[in-house]
């Protein structure tokens, strides 16, 4: 079954002076290389409340988005290997390098795992005055000899882009890709009209969905939301197999000590298991989801690769993580 994945990692880089004991002693930093206001941003900050509370020091979100979120991804991968400055990125951190054919880092050397955090799929959504009452009705009207229509993402290479070139090349439909610095930027030009479509997270999008703002076509998950339960699945409307699902994970730069990991990783399991996250990111529309770092890593095969979008250069290997 092909899966379209959203690995939407959270990168830690951390390294204590004599390893755990000792660590923290002083204000850990995250960086989230999103803008403010989207879901990843969101779930930063939530792990950020927890973890302080754990470990007794500020941990502070600074948000470094562009690049595909390879500017926020390099700075932590040559950050000091020392518990201090850490990332929280999306499966963009795999895909970003494999379309733009290049990276100032390796994503397989470069960093060590730590641990899953959420898995959350996502919700197909247009301005109300376009005239489409379901994803058949956008096809055809993409498909339509001078159709112009604008599809905006949080940036290239994020899974929301893939999932919207996956859909065009299923269907043959055509849009113009825009590319924004975060959700935040691209709602209120899908809700104005300078935008049409886009694909958003669903905790993310509720709050315009629920007020009318916007009009939802689908989800892509193999269930229907509970947050959206009259919204049909991808499936259900003749895409099987269809599923983009956002996963965001915690990872630290290479060389991170062993001890180091474990501790970091001990403290997750038990931000993912407080009770008010696991409400809080049911609220977004996701599951907390805690793993070992082999679990993390295992969650980023190689796979099925799609055609790569216009305007990109040369590859180099195929689309990983797109689909499992």
């Amino acid at each position: 079954m092909i899966r379209l994945i959203a690995c939407v990692l959270t990168l830690f880089a951390i390294a204590f002076p004599a390893w755990s004991q000792s660590w923290p002693t002083r204000p850990i930093k995250i960086i989230a290389p999103f803008a403010p206001g989207g879901g990843v941003d969101i779930a930063a900050r939530l792990v950020a409340s927890k973890l302080q509370e754990l470990l007794g020091q500020p941990v502070i979100v600074e948000n470094k988005p562009g690049g595909g979120t390879m500017i926020g991804a390099d700075i932590v991968a040559k950050a000091p290997p020392d518990g201090y400055t850490l990332l929280l990125t999306s499966n963009s951190l795999v895909n970003s390098p494999t379309l733009f054919g290049r990276a100032p880092f390796d994503w397989r050397k470069d960093f060590a795992f730590v641990t899953t955090i959420l898995e959350q799929p996502m919700v197909l959504e247009v301005n109300l005055d376009l005239p489409v009452r379901n994803v058949s009705d956008l096809v055809e009207l993409a498909k339509k000899p001078g159709s112009k229509l604008s599809f905006g993402t949080p940036g290239a290479g994020s899974l929301n882009h893939l999932a919207g070139e996956w859909l065009a090349q299923l269907t043959g439909a055509k849009w113009e890709m825009v590319h924004y610095k975060g959700m935040a930027q691209s709602n209120p030009d899908l809700i104005n009209g300078t935008i049409q479509l886009q694909f958003d997270q669903i905790g993310a999008a509720l709050p315009l969905l629920r007020s009318g703002k916007l009009r939802p076509l689908a989800v892509t998950y193999l269930q229907r939301s509970k947050l959206l339960p009259d919204v049909p699945t991808m499936a259900e409307l003749g895409f099987p197999g269809f599923e983009a699902v956002t996963l965001f994970g915690l990872i630290a730069p290479a060389r991170t000590p062993p001890e180091v990991i474990a501790a970091l990783s001990h403290a997750m399991e038990k931000v993912l298991t407080d009770p008010t996250v696991v409400a809080r990111f049911a609220d977004m529309g996701g599951d907390a989801r805690y793993s070992t770092p082999d679990g993390l890593r295992d969650a980023l095969p190689a796979g099925k690769q799609i055609e790569r979008p216009a305007g990109f250069g040369p590859a180099r290997g195929g689309c990983e993580a797109l689909f499992r």
